[in-house]
């Protein structure tokens, strides 16, 4: 008995200890590269720094590539786990037809604070308003993008404010879905405690949806990118790259053509300028 004792309190322990610190087994925070931020500075033409407060001590850093707001989109991307963002700004910069907003996440880049779903769900939508706020957006010629753990931020973002466009790259339905692929799911359920359960919610999504689809993805599994798929209501279109992993599918051709084909149907119109 005194074993079985033991073992018990070892247990739980052990499930308190992962409970705990389940967030930093989750997020992956990026730093900003060492001299990465003065080479953007200094060298990347059309992209504006931009800092935004979201919470009490919490500023969230991140970049606006402002090409043409009278004639072109603005997206909205959200990173995947482990990305920091402004790595994507000379390949956004010369493939897409669009305007990007790129923000890191909390503890991010530059980005203050700690990440948690709540939080971020809630950043995603602050960043969005603090924009409309000095650009008159027009919901309907915005897009969130969403790569992989970014597409639970994004399709919170295109539900919440009704936006014209959604994109997502290799996401899934929840991490706990997810999760379970790799752990055991009694387990998973114990001890996550963000779950980032898109399917909850996804089927009041609106917005045109474009899903791309690495069609060797080693990290979500394709069961949980298609439960996402099926779920969606809206006018959708998937695009499966069959030869992509989960971080190779943007070295494809086919993958900015997608995007920027699915950006060709939103026009913002001449109203979209600064105030």
């Amino acid at each position: 008995m005194k074993i079985i004792g033991i073992i018990f309190v070892f247990g739980f322990v052990l499930f308190g200890v992962l409970y705990l610190f389940s967030r930093k087994l989750l997020y992956f925070p990026a730093p900003l590269e060492p001299g990465r931020l003065d080479h953007i500075r200094s060298s990347l033409k059309g992209v504006e720094e931009i800092s935004i407060p979201v919470a009490q001590g919490v500023i969230l850093h991140g970049w606006f590539i402002n090409k043409d707001l009278e004639h072109l989109p603005v997206i909205f991307y959200f990173g995947g786990n482990a990305e920091e963002v402004s790595l994507n700004l000379e390949e956004y910069s010369a493939n897409l037809n669009a305007n990007v907003i790129l923000v890191n996440y909390r503890g991010y880049g530059k980005s203050t604070g700690r990440p948690k779903e709540k939080d971020l769900k809630a950043d995603a939508l602050a960043v969005y308003d603090a924009m409309a706020r000095q650009f008159p957006l027009t919901p309907s010629a915005v897009i969130a993008w969403g790569r992989s753990l970014g597409s639970s931020m994004a399709c919170f973002l295109a539900l919440e404010r009704n936006l014209g466009g959604l994109i997502l790259t290799c996401p899934f339905d929840s991490i706990e879905n997810v999760a379970a692929s790799y752990y055991p799911a009694w387990l998973v359920r114990l001890v996550l405690r963000d779950r980032h359960r898109t399917t909850d919610y996804s089927g009041k999504i609106q917005s045109n949806t474009l899903v791309l689809v690495a069609g060797r993805d080693e990290v979500i599994p394709a069961k949980n990118t298609l439960a996402l798929f099926d779920s969606l209501g809206c006018e959708k279109e998937r695009v499966v790259m069959e030869k992509a992993g989960h971080n190779t599918i943007s070295d494809f051709k086919e993958y900015f053509e997608s995007v920027n084909r699915f950006c060709s149907q939103f026009k913002p119109g001449p109203a979209l300028t600064r105030e």
